[in-house]
């Protein structure tokens, strides 16, 4: 229920993934009930269906390589995918959350070759072993050692879980002691989003929420619920803020999709998020401060020329930051813009460094703040 566009064998041109939810067939519906009242059918009732990559062939055609590929051979129940480069070798991977099924990591061998190495890398489950319903998903670097980590929304008592990457190829789950397991535990959610939106330099993470079930399940089920910011502490900890960062303000909602960018050039992150049978929200972040950011708009030339899959480096005197261009963010939905960092009180960049998708590496220095650097790649 998805996909994203991803260069997955660095050619320069853009290759599309499709992630497929499951095998529906309205003749054969099952009738399912919830006190009385007939409610959306739990996912066992459904087959699997296998997921799609679509390579481009550059003339404005694509050829269907799913098999080839072998992201056939491992069908799923995908609602949302996050893209990375988890392994840092320089090939995009994907990650595809899967509702009441393993979650599913398809690590980039290169030729066009993908292996499933879920269970292996740790991310099939949650700690406890069990399914969750494994709805949106963004994949970004969590707390600024250079590894992409996972954070994707579930529903209530599933919790949203996050795995931090360890770099040697595997996650360890972070859940419990992020106190995202105790925070998000009464909690619905679709679609995450990774960003700095206070700009202090650490990554938070905004979820759009509501339950999955109709409103007849109100009775005994919190359906329509606020969204909510997880501030980054720092050191893998996180604060939930609701009616703190003003999502109470409007009434609780189905929430589903939700995309971010900054919408009045202040510097700051806004997010627009959609709903069941309710408008669209925009949020426009008033977040109070002094806090610096930077913004690279990446424009490549033998890479993609929206340089999907570079990885970014920044250091400023609090640290290194990283992020990656890929506009694969959340639950159905596509976040397409600068790549954002958030400064704290830094007013200058020592040091960017871009590796682009046809293996360049290209540094700026000095680089000040409070800008939307604009940066097309060299040539070779």
């Amino acid at each position: 229920m998805g996909g994203a566009w991803v260069d997955v064998n660095n050619d320069g041109l853009l290759d599309l993934l499709v992630v497929n939810y499951l095998q529906w067939d309205g003749n054969k519906e099952p009738v399912c009930l919830d006190n009385g009242h007939k409610e959306y059918c739990h996912p066992k009732f459904y087959g699997k269906t296998p997921n799609q990559l679509f390579l481009n062939n550059g003339d404005g055609t694509f050829t269907d390589v799913s098999a080839s590929s072998g992201l056939r051979a491992h069908p799923g129940k995908g609602m949302g995918v996050g893209v990375a480069d988890y392994s840092l070798e320089g090939r995009m991977d994907f990650f595809i959350a899967n509702d009441k099924l393993f979650n599913s990591l398809f690590h980039n061998q290169g030729g066009g070759k993908f292996e499933e190495v879920a269970f292996d890398a740790n991310v099939a489950l949650r700690e406890n072993g069990t399914y969750i319903s494994g709805m949106g998903v963004d994949f970004r670097d969590l707390d600024n050692d250079g590894y992409p980590d996972i954070c994707l929304a579930a529903l209530d008592n599933e919790t949203f879980p996050i795995y931090r990457n360890t770099g040697k190829g595997d996650f360890v789950e972070v859940t419990t002691q992020s106190k995202m397991g105790q925070l998000s535990a009464a909690m619905s959610g679709y679609s995450p989003m990774i960003a700095d939106f206070d700009n202090d330099g650490w990554k938070d993470i905004f979820v759009s929420r509501g339950h999955v079930q109709s409103l007849l399940a109100s009775s005994h089920l919190l359906v329509a619920q606020n969204n909510t910011v997880f501030r980054n502490l720092g050191g893998m900890q996180f604060a939930a803020l609701t009616a703190e960062a003003g999502f109470a303000e409007l009434a609780p909602s189905r929430h589903r999709g939700s995309a971010m960018g900054d919408l009045d050039g202040d510097g700051r992150l806004d997010i627009v998020v959609s709903a069941l049978s309710a408008p669209a929200e925009i949020w426009m972040n008033r977040t109070a401060g002094s806090n610096h950011w930077l913004e690279l708009k990446l424009e490549g030339t033998k890479s993609n020329r929206d340089a999907i899959g570079a990885r970014i480096k920044i250091v400023t005197k609090s640290g290194p930051q990283y992020n990656h261009v890929s506009t694969a963010v959340g639950y159905a939905s596509s976040s397409a813009g600068p790549v954002h960092f958030g400064l704290g009180h830094n007013t200058s960049v020592d040091l960017v460094e871009i590796r682009w998708p046809s293996g360049l590496i290209q540094e700026l220095k000095d680089v000040p703040g409070d800008q939307i650097l604009r940066v097309k790649e060299p040539p070779q």
